[in-house]
């Protein structure tokens, strides 16, 4: 590597590595304590979906999968902390579908309806695994997730921290063909500012 690309990389860790510390202490009170009451603090989206995108960018590479991303600017409400672990899961879901390339979106749908979407192009959820997904420890491969080191809370957390941020995550698949998740947030354009 050049000495950018370590200095690139290093900065990644230190922030991932920071980012982790403080993560652990909310997860340990939102699943333990089932505490409903983070501050949201109002953050330019099309940042915070960048910056996963780029958190991302090593896995997909060792997939051999491309992550292309576009985002409208807006201001939202949001845990940073919490919301980027959200994002990451579904991105890191995506690019280990099996597919070659995940899309990340954010669109301004509305006046104020943010949409953020993950789409890949992999293998797809059977039908009747899409109801249950977000169990806890509920696998649809469990041969790939266990390879993966997976234990099946990842849904399961993405669903809890949608729910503190007042949405809700939204499933379509078919097998064979990719998946596409989907969730929206209460918005303000950025030239409202």
């Amino acid at each position: 590597m050049s000495e950018d690309e370590v200095h690139s990389a290093a900065g990644v860790i230190l922030n991932e590595g920071m980012r982790l510390e403080a993560l652990s202490f909310k997860l340990l009170e939102l699943i333990t304590l089932d505490k409903n009451d983070f501050r949201l603090e109002e953050t330019r989206i099309s940042e915070i979906i960048a910056d996963c995108v780029e958190t991302a960018h090593e896995a997909a590479r060792k997939h051999n999968t491309e992550i292309v991303y576009s985002a409208d600017e807006a201001w939202v409400w949001l845990e940073y902390d919490l919301f980027k672990t959200m994002l990451l899961n579904l991105i890191d879901n995506a690019v280990k579908s099996g597919g070659s390339k995940v899309d990340v979106s954010g669109r301004l749908i509305s006046h104020s309806i943010y949409r953020i979407a993950v789409s890949d192009n992999g293998r797809g959820i059977p039908p009747e695994d899409i109801e249950r997904i977000t169990e806890a420890f509920y696998m649809v491969d469990k041969s790939r997730s266990r390879s993966e080191h997976g234990a099946g809370l990842g849904l399961a957390l993405v669903s809890r921290i949608a729910k503190l941020h007042d949405t809700k995550i939204h499933y379509e698949s078919e097998s064979g063909k990719g998946t596409k998740v989907y969730f929206d947030m209460k918005a303000e354009a950025l030239d409202e500012k």
